[in-house]
């Protein structure tokens, strides 16, 4: 085990990674942090200042990190202003004279150069004597690479909380995250044990403790961020995308049943280093394929027929929307930080809205569940302005949705039978069976989007052609209920609550069912939408990769909502005309 969080702390980066996880650590460790990394802010030397009991030395201490990433050589050691000497000979003389608090004052200083490296043999004797020259104002100590891993899976890894057979899993985990067919059920079992919960989702035991819970969090985390490493390295980033997915959303589902007393700023401040992970995890697997979004069939090389490069598109559109929306969807306090999260999705949606116009494949979905992607991918084109972007992709959906329908040939499939796929879909050439063209989701929420984006000519399409080419196909709707919540963070909730709106007749002009949508805004739907805890926590976020990572369909008036804030906009300006003429 300790190989295994060698490896996966070799990875960390300096700046969000291996300086979230020390904070986590010293706590483990009983100390109490004064003073964590700020970008932009002087800190004289210091990375994270803690102060607690030394249990070596028996006496009280305060204790400052200076935390580096990789081997110490002489560059690093004695490299101008950004070097190790400097930084702490920076802590003896400025630091420890005018920073420490005068409860402090008292405690012997222990300065720890923590890096995820090692003290290269070249510069270990410049260390010793520099250790030695200043030990009567300070003890100097390196934490390397082994050292640290040794303090995690002591301190965060113990024996009561992550047991043999959790890493004997965590280890086939690991050795499998390069397959991109592996189904990760030994992490999930990994999950499921260390937070307490049953495969249904329900909680085994209400006696864990505060303490417990937040310790869980961490060794899901810890647990997740090795394998997106691993995966990372060996390949398949989606892996890792996927395990923090799971690793966020069961987190979520189990601080809801916990006690209210422990759902406290406290616990959300565990689950900030989850949700900060997967932000890290996300944006490495959007940069690693962000050129290929502007390349003409830039996702075609790898599949040989249509059924399966359509399948792989649409998981990449929604991927790409779900890390797009983690971005504008959640909120802080802090508006500089806000508009740099809205930079960071419109980065996002230009690079999606090149996917759908250089890949054809991305106006043609072969399974029905696909609307759930279509949908979140419009939600983030939206969002960033980016509305001209989709309307155009919406308008090459309806064509071709519509065509295959009369066609009977290449629609998206009304299950999810990835083995029959091509014989039922008709993506063989053949045509579709009946079973495959039973329903659709795909059809109304185009319909619902043609209306939303004032696409009437569109609509009409939609509206006229299923009566009259295909009045066989059952449109619907799934419509979440008061329970949504017990399930949307651990399973695909639409199999467990809510009910479909079946079925669907499309009202022959687009007025009519604009007016139908319009009354979602009084619903109980929209008070159901406005009790979601992620929400409340500024990570409304969460609610849609829910809906992405377990296939549940988003609830309409999720997107709905994009009509009523229009509708807004226009009742403004037509009362700023009132008052200007009045």
């Amino acid at each position: 085990m300790k190989l295994v969080i060698a490896e996966y702390l070799r990875t960390l980066r300096e700046r969000d990674e291996l300086d979230r996880l020390l904070p986590d650590l010293l706590v483990e460790m009983g100390y109490v942090p004064i003073a964590r990394p700020q970008t932009g802010n002087r800190q004289f030397g210091v990375d994270l200042a803690a102060r607690g009991h030394n249990a070596t030395t028996g006496k009280d201490e305060l204790l400052l990190l200076v935390v580096k990433q990789g081997d110490i050589g002489r560059t690093e050691w004695d490299g101008g202003n950004q070097g190790v000497r400097a930084s702490i000979n920076e802590i003896l003389d400025v630091y420890l004279r005018s920073h420490v608090e005068p409860q402090d004052s008292a405690r012997r200083i222990r300065i720890v150069l923590a890096t995820n490296g090692e003290l290269k043999q070249t510069v270990q004797a410049s260390w010793s004597g520099f250790a030695t020259e200043h030990n009567a104002r300070a003890d100097l100590e390196f934490w390397g690479l082994d050292r640290i891993a040794e303090l995690v899976e002591t301190h965060l890894l113990d024996e009561h909380v992550f047991r043999d057979e959790d890493r004997k899993e965590l280890r086939r985990a690991l050795a499998l995250s390069g397959d991109s067919d592996y189904d990760q059920r030994d992490l999930h079992r990994l999950f499921l044990r260390t937070l307490g919960l049953s495969q249904e989702g329900t909680l085994q035991s209400t006696t864990t403790t505060k303490k417990d819970l937040m310790k869980a969090l961490r060794i899901v985390n810890l647990s997740a961020q090795a394998f997106a490493s691993w995966s990372a390295s060996d390949g398949d980033a989606r892996q890792g995308v996927r395990a923090l997915e799971r690793a966020l959303l069961w987190s979520w589902h189990r601080i809801q049943l916990a006690d209210e007393s422990h759902r406290d700023k406290a616990m959300l401040d565990g689950f900030s280093s989850l949700w900060l992970g997967y932000l890290n995890v996300a944006r490495h697997y959007f940069e690693k394929l962000q050129s290929h979004c502007y390349v003409e069939d830039g996702l075609y090389g790898y599949y040989s027929d249509g059924s399966e490069f359509s399948l792989v598109a649409f998981e990449q559109i929604g991927i790409f929307a779900t890390i797009g929306l983690s971005q504008i969807a959640f909120t802080t306090n802090d508006e500089q930080m806000d508009a740099a999260h809205r930079g960071n999705a419109r980065v996002v949606a230009e690079a999606l809205a090149s996917v759908v116009e250089n890949n054809g494949i991305c106006s043609s979905p072969c399974m029905d569940r696909h609307s759930q992607d279509i949908t979140l991918a419009l939600m983030l084109l939206v969002a960033s302005g980016m509305v001209d972007e989709a309307k155009n992709w919406l308008r090459k959906l309806v064509r071709n949705v519509d065509y295959v329908y009369r066609a009977k040939r290449y629609i998206p499939i009304a299950h999810d039978s990835l083995d029959e796929l091509t014989e039922d879909g008709g993506w063989n050439g053949e045509r579709a069976n009946e079973s495959a063209m039973s329903m659709s989701w795909t059809i109304p929420t185009l319909a619902g989007w043609c209306v939303t984006l004032e696409m009437d000519e569109s609509y009409q399409v939609l509206a006229n052609e299923p009566q009259e080419s295909y009045p066989a196909v059952c449109l619907q709707l799934w419509h979440f209920d008061e329970n949504i919540y017990e399930h949307l963070y651990f399973s695909a909730a639409h199999h467990r609550c809510g009910a479909s709106e079946a079925p669907i007749r499309l009202p022959d002009n687009a007025a009519e069912w604009r007016k139908h949508i319009v009354a979602f805004k009084d619903s109980d739907q929209a008070r159901i939408l406005a009790n979601s805890s992620a929400l409340k926590a500024g990570i409304q976020a969460l609610d849609l990769i829910a809906s992405r990572h377990f296939s549940t369909p988003v609830a309409p008036v999720f997107w709905y909502r994009m009509l009523f804030m229009s509708i807004g906009k226009q009742q403004e300006a037509s009362a700023e005309i009132r008052d200007a003429t009045s």
